[in-house]
């Protein structure tokens, strides 16, 4: 059996259960609409994931620009995308964002608790971010999830 380093909050697996059955007609914690919502956590000083307090993000530029540019962060987004016949759907998509500047140790410590977290959080969609630029919403219908 492997080892844990990090153990995830029950308020973060709480948050992103509320965030995977929540409707598009529902408001964001943070007052924005249905169609584009993100949940950002770290692990803290206690080697526990929390979430991270954002100020308000509403589509895919606002979320760029509160990621961090030398520390990783877990990212769900659940977003509108429309297929080509038409078709709509939410997707929730978890994002190991690591980037290339970040400390060896900070980067070791997130990659060892990702599996954990994605199986806490039953998030099957998994991408890796290394560059916060190039975080889209085609980025996402790009990625073959």
């Amino acid at each position: 059996m492997a080892s844990v380093t990090c153990k995830i909050s029950q308020s973060v697996v709480d948050d992103i259960k509320k965030l995977r059955f929540s409707t598009p007609s529902q408001t964001s914690s943070s007052g924005s609409s249905g169609t584009f919502k993100a949940y950002v956590a770290f692990i803290n000083s206690e080697q526990t994931v929390v979430k991270e307090e954002l100020d308000d993000v509403t589509d895919f530029d606002s979320l760029v620009d509160e990621l961090p540019d030398n520390s990783p962060r877990y990212v769900v987004v659940s977003y509108k995308k429309v297929h080509p016949d038409q078709r709509v759907s939410y997707p929730l998509v978890f994002i190991y964002y690591c980037p290339e500047t970040a400390a060896p140790q900070q980067r070791m410590l997130y990659a060892s608790t990702q599996q954990l977290f994605e199986t806490e959080n039953k998030l099957g969609k998994s991408l890796l971010l290394q560059k916060k630029e190039e975080l889209t919403q085609n980025w996402l219908d790009e990625s073959k999830f």
